[in-house]
């Protein structure tokens, strides 16, 4: 795409792209959770199946290389990058997925993952280097703007999709909503995208990208410690307005970034680097709702055990609140009845407090990274808008 249209245009055309990029991860959760309460969780998978189908017809019927491609001579197959790369990236998506559920590294399997991991990057980055022509060219890597920009786009995928998953745990788990019901109520976040990208694509071509940079990830910083502040008391309309404003925000982070990582590299190195962006989004994607998901485990037990500190089961606070629960539950279990299903009882309510801040200490990681990279975005040199990059490079 970015090949296909001239540098002052890429503003608009990224930004109907970031349209998805940023959109579909948001409507996720309400499709998911209508079709997991509708029919089955399995169809959250099968529905891929109709858009894959659909977006090759899409791809073949209007998607085509530039000349300078079709008329490359094309290299021998790079196997030993090919081989690295989908042994690192395949070790990492294992190691994400069931580190949390084995202890980590507690789980003996799981240390030589890693350390099988370790050892793919490392030749996978090796020979990709030094080979003259490898399947994924990190020379790139050396381009200030793009070495800056996909580790922007790294963090930026772990702020969009741990929100993307925490938001809609917390409707779930502490406040009872269905699976639908909590898509729902986050589903605002892309009508605030929406709203965000016809503004991001008539300033991108205007408005130097860092600027714009700046107020997206300032957008969804405030935002995020405003979720900090959450409650078991909320309504369903109490996040509605601050759930669409980081919507907004989100819309101009990723057009920019782009514009800034690719702005210096000349059109025959788009197809490598694009490569290697995506890959960074991605993984920080994978990396970010695994680290929300740990995080919200490993907190809750802090927090458990800090309340407990703090009120003690011998303390009159917590003798008068199991009392009060006792009564309670009397009519229903009788006096002498009472005492187990009294206590499950608080140790139910303690466990939602414990979760509560669990997720209170997630929004304000996420609030802190995203003033992190507003910092890295000053990083990037300036890019004239809508021109194209300089030949030197």
């Amino acid at each position: 795409m970015l090949e296909s249209f001239p540098p002052r245009k890429r503003g608009a055309a990224m930004a109907l792209f970031g349209f998805g990029v940023v959109v579909a991860p948001v409507l996720g959760p309400t499709l998911g959770g209508w079709l997991t309460d509708t029919y089955s969780w399995r169809y959250a998978f099968y529905i891929n199946i109709p858009v894959g189908i659909f977006a090759l017809f899409m791809i073949n019927r209007f998607v085509h290389d530039p000349s300078y491609i079709k008329n490359a001579r094309v290299p021998a197959f790079d196997n030993i990058g090919f081989g690295a790369l989908v042994v690192w990236t395949g070790l990492l998506q294992i190691i994400l997925d069931k580190g949390q559920e084995d202890d980590w590294f507690g789980a003996l399997w799981l240390r030589w993952a890693f350390f099988f991991l370790i050892t793919s990057f490392a030749l996978f980055v090796w020979h990709s280097w030094r080979k003259h022509e490898p399947m994924v060219d990190l020379k790139l890597l050396k381009n200030r703007n793009f070495g800056v920009g996909c580790l922007l786009i790294f963090f930026f995928g772990i702020a969009i999709y741990s929100t993307v998953v925490v938001l809609p745990l917390f409707y779930q788990e502490l406040l009872g909503y269905t699976a639908f019901t909590a898509g729902l109520v986050v589903a605002p976040r892309g009508l605030g995208t929406i709203c965000g990208l016809p503004a991001i694509g008539y300033l991108s071509n205007r408005v130097d990208p860092r600027y714009l940079l700046t107020f997206g990830f300032t957008i969804f910083g405030l935002t995020t410690l405003y979720f900090g502040n959450i409650t078991l008391d909320i309504s369903p309309t109490t996040l509605l307005l601050p759930i669409m404003i980081t919507g907004f925000g989100l819309s101009f982070v990723f057009v920019p970034i782009s514009i800034a990582a690719y702005g210096t590299l000349r059109n025959e190195q788009m197809g490598s680097a694009s490569g290697i962006f995506n890959l960074m989004r991605n993984i920080g994607g994978s990396i970010g709702i695994s680290l929300a998901t740990t995080l919200l485990t490993r907190h809750t037990a802090v927090h458990q055990n800090e309340i407990l500190n703090s009120v003690p089961l011998t303390s009159r606070p917590f003798q008068n609140s199991l009392a009060g629960a006792q009564h309670a539950l009397a009519n229903s279990f009788g006096p002498a009845n009472s005492l187990h299903p009294a206590q499950s009882l608080l140790y139910g309510e303690l466990h939602r407090q414990a979760a509560l801040w669990a997720f209170v200490d997630v929004f304000r990681s996420l609030c802190l990274l995203s003033f992190l990279c507003l910092a890295i975005s000053w990083l990037f040199k300036k890019v004239q808008p809508g021109h194209p990059p300089p030949a030197a490079h």
